[in-house]
Order: structure tokens, then sequence, then C-alpha cells
């Protein structure tokens, strides 16, 4: 009878925090010019949300990034150019706070502290570290939800001055050294990894652990809505389950491949440009890393050169937003589902001069442990800029956001970068319990838009057949059965060769993809 009441109180406790569905965090976007000569040809961009660390708390922002394993901040003592740009957080003025060591043991005033040195797709940062108290504010419950998302007041957990926090001890890297790029260009000043635990230096410092064990969030999911900010439109996070008001369809899975290694890689079963499926998928084993913190498509090279000619597209004279361009149709096909792509969603928003170069040829690479480089979203000009367009109409190309991605097993060759033209197009949901990423269609503004064209063109092509249609007649006989049937024809798609040559650059795309996380005993 007691173990039936006990088993009884737990399921009720787990249908109490299911109900009340996930936890809401707001994410601002923040665009970062990028200049070639003096003017602006491109924007980078990042997604970031505001949290506290240590008692009494320390405000910073932070990027939610799923291809990183670590809470990341600054630190006080950091003089790093980065590091003077961006609010610091005080260990020592932090009631909560205990410098540690790689393996949790806590460091005696008189001892020298463990280091570590996380490299990053645009950078690196060298840390110490610290166990601290990590809270999130909640933005509060999204109209007409139809999850049930609500803030965490209605939930009774931790409360600050009348608002809702969800609270973590964490083990924290605060940052002693900040590499350049990509941190002093952008306002954001840390990293709240969402990775799996496999690119933690050990579970205590994974956020998904932590939620895993504390079973404030009742199911093992977040999900990322991420927009383009255009009409006032907001990004969010959803912690412990996902916002269905985000996303236009149900959700299709993807199950993680690899989940060891600590990133969330799908399969990628083929790769398409137009329906005709390109020739790198056949030739192995193709992955694809869903990341939040990457601004651009990763491709793996030389594929990339392929994609960027088939993809480019003379523009117009009148045409000054790429987005709008006519253009070829990407598709990525995972586990359940095709990710179509188009114009709006991979194309930088800025025509191009077609000898204007906005990048090197560096991309992603494996160099001593760190991948390379990393990404842009679309920019806008100036009316100059505009008006000497204009007079050059034959030479303006749009140039779609893609990177090149040259990585050894275990995570390459064939490794894509699932970045903002992804998340962009799709609702996307991450379950770190059954290690499977979900797509749906995202209730942007953009894709309720096209949504309800394609709606009325599909309308219009019906009452087109209807009127076209002639008077039904009687049927006529049957004819008599040939004696022999042919086998139906079997057809085939034909492979696209590899095209021409395409660029990408150190400084225009943001990727905080982390590589490697090595601890350094003093």
């Amino acid at each position: 009878m007691f173990a039936q009441l006990v088993a009884f109180l737990i399921l009720a406790a787990v249908a109490a925090v299911e109900e009340s569905g996930p936890y809401l965090v707001s994410l601002l976007r923040e665009s970062v010019p990028v200049r070639r000569k003096g003017k602006v040809v491109s924007y980078k961009t990042s997604y970031s949300g505001t949290i506290s660390i240590g008692s009494p708390p320390q405000l910073v922002s932070a990027v939610f990034d799923t291809g990183s394993g670590h809470v990341v901040v600054p630190a006080s003592s950091c003089t790093s150019e980065s590091c003077l740009t961006h609010r610091r957080y005080n260990a020592s003025a932090s009631t909560s706070s205990a410098v540690i060591n790689a393996d949790g043991s806590e460091v005696n005033d008189d001892e020298e502290c463990d280091q570590v040195t996380i490299g990053f797709g645009t950078g690196e940062i060298t840390g110490e570290l610290v166990k601290e108290r990590v809270c999130l504010p909640s933005s509060g419950a999204v109209p007409g939800s139809t999850s049930g998302a609500r803030s965490l007041l209605d939930r009774g957990r931790h409360r600050s001055g009348g608002s809702a926090l969800l609270c973590a001890d964490l083990h924290v890297v605060q940052a002693v050294e900040m590499s350049v790029q990509p941190f002093q260009a952008f306002k954001f000043d840390g990293i709240l990894g969402l990775g799996l635990s496999g690119l933690a230096l050990s579970e205590e410092f994974s956020f998904l652990k932590w939620a895993s064990a504390s079973g404030l969030l009742g199911t093992p999911r977040f999900a990322f809505f991420l927009a383009e900010g255009e009409g006032g439109e907001a990004s969010e996070i959803a912690l412990g389950g996902y916002n269905a008001a985000r996303a236009l369809e149900p959700l299709t899975w993807a199950h993680v491949v690899r989940p060891e290694l600590g990133y969330w890689q799908v399969e990628v079963k083929a790769v398409r440009i137009n329906g005709v499926e390109l020739d790198i998928c056949r030739a192995g084993v193709c992955r694809g890393v869903v990341d939040t913190g990457a601004s651009h498509l990763g491709v793996p090279s030389p594929w990339n050169e392929a994609l960027e000619k088939a993809l480019t597209v003379d523009a117009d004279t009148e045409l000054m937003d790429c987005r709008l361009a006519q253009a070829p149709v990407l598709e990525i096909e995972v586990q359940g589902r095709n990710l179509t792509l188009r114009a709006e969603d991979f194309m930088r928003q800025m025509p191009l001069l077609s000898d204007v170069q906005i990048s090197t040829p560096g991309g992603i690479r494996s160099d001593g442990g760190s991948f390379g480089t990393a990404g842009d979203v679309g920019g806008g000009t100036a009316r100059a800029e505009e008006q000497a367009f204009a007079r050059r109409p034959r030479q303006r190309r749009c140039r779609p956001k893609l990177m090149p991605v040259s990585l050894p097993a275990p995570l390459g060759p064939l490794l894509f970068i699932l970045g903002e033209p992804v998340l962009h197009r799709y609702y996307t949901v991450f379950d770190w319990a059954a290690e499977k990423v979900g797509f749906a269609t995202a209730a942007t503004h953009r894709n309720i838009a096209r949504q309800q064209q394609q709606q009325q063109q599909q309308q219009q092509q019906q009452q087109q057949q209807q009127q076209q249609q002639p008077p039904a007649l009687p049927a006529p006989p049957a004819p008599p059965a040939p004696p022999t049937s042919r086998p139906p024809s079997s057809g085939g798609r034909e492979g696209v060769g590899a095209l021409a040559a395409a660029e990408a650059a150190d400084d225009e795309y943001i990727l905080l993809t982390q590589q490697h996380a090595e601890a350094v005993h003093p």
C-alpha cells in the first residue's frame, strides 16, 4: 500500500510539471556589420539571452549554443581586449562561488588552480573553473500557445524580486583570456552550452545533465525559434518541452548519430538542387550538426564550391534584396523529411558586385584540434551603394550563405553544419533523453505568408482544372487485354559533378561550435 502511494505521488508530481509547459527565455538577435574597404558588405548575427551568475546575482548575456558543452563567462581578472568590452563575472564578490580544479576538488587560497583551453570555430578561450549558481530569468507565457507554456511564477519555483528563475549549481568556466574573434565584435558576454555531455570536461559542467538530475524541467527537451527580427518578430528558447504555437505542422524526428561525440548531429541522406541529387552523399556517410551558434550553412569541402556556383544567381537592376531572387531550391534530406531551403532562407540579403571579395578561402578546418573560422547573416547597404550597384547591373550577383567544412574523422570528412539558414526555416526541438532532433516548419511571419501563398495557388490551380474539364461522357467499352505486358520503366537521377570555386571568410560569419576542451593541472 505504501509503495503504491509513493508511486502515485511521483506520477502526480511528474504530471504537474509536464502540465505547466516549457520554460521560455527571450533571445535577442544581434547583427554586426562586416565591412570591406569602408563599406558594409554583409552582417553576421548571434542570438543571446540574459542569465545571472553568483549570489548576489551578476547579470550577463549568453549565446545558447547547441555546439558547445560549457557555461563560459568573462572573468573580472581577464584583461584581454575582448573581455574589457563585456560585462565580467567577479567570483570574489559572490558568496556562492568556489574555485575548483577540473576534477571538482576545491582549491585552497595558497594553491594554483587548473586552467582549461576551449577552442571554438572562430576563436579560443583560456579559463579557470568555479562552482557557482547560474539562473535563467523567465520571459513568461506566449499568448495563444497550445502547449501550455507559462512563466515559472506559475510553478512556484525560485523567485527573486518578483521574477521567476530557473537556477542550477554548475561548474562554470570563467575566461581569463579570450580571442578577439568572434567575441570582441559582439555584445553577448558568454556562452551557455547545450551540447550533449560528451562535449563537456565532465558531467558536472553539462547544463543538460543538471537538468536531467534536477527534475525541474519535466520534459527532457528544449527548442529554438529563431526569427530574423523583421516587424518586431522575437526569438526564444523553450526549456523543458517545446512551444507548439511556434510550429506550423507536427514534428518529424531524426535520431542523433555518434552521440558520444557530444554534437547534435543527424544523418544526411542526400542533397539535391532543384530535385537533382548531388554525388556528395553517395560517396559515404554524410552527417549534419544542428548548431544554433552558426550563422551559415556549412558544406563539406570541396563540395561547397559546387553548391556556391549552383545557388548563385545574377541580380537584376531593381533587385536590392537577394532573398527575393529566383534561385534554385536546395534540399537536405534527413531522417523523416527533406529540409527544403529557398532563396529567402539561404541567400545573403545584399547583392554583391562580381569582383567584390568578401572572404578568404579559410573555412572550418582541423588544425591541431581546432576547427577554423565562422559566419554572417544577410545585410543592407547605403543609398550610395545602391546607386553604384545600379550603374553596373550585369556585375551584381546574389550569393548563398555557405562556408566550407574540412574535418577528418570521426566528425568529417562529409560533415554539414546546419546553422541559421535551416533554423530560420524550421522550428527545432532537441530531446536529450531519446537523443533525437525534431523539425517542423517554424511559424515565422515569412513562413506563414509563404504557406498562405501556396494555399492560394493550389486553390487557383484546382479551380482552373475544374473549369477546363469537359462534360462527362459514357465510358467506352474496355479494350481486349494485350497478349503480353511490358515491365514498367525505371528512371534514375542524374548526379551533379563538381562545378566551380567559392570562398568563405574568417570574419564574415560566426561559428561557436566547440572543438576541444583540455584541462591543465599546474
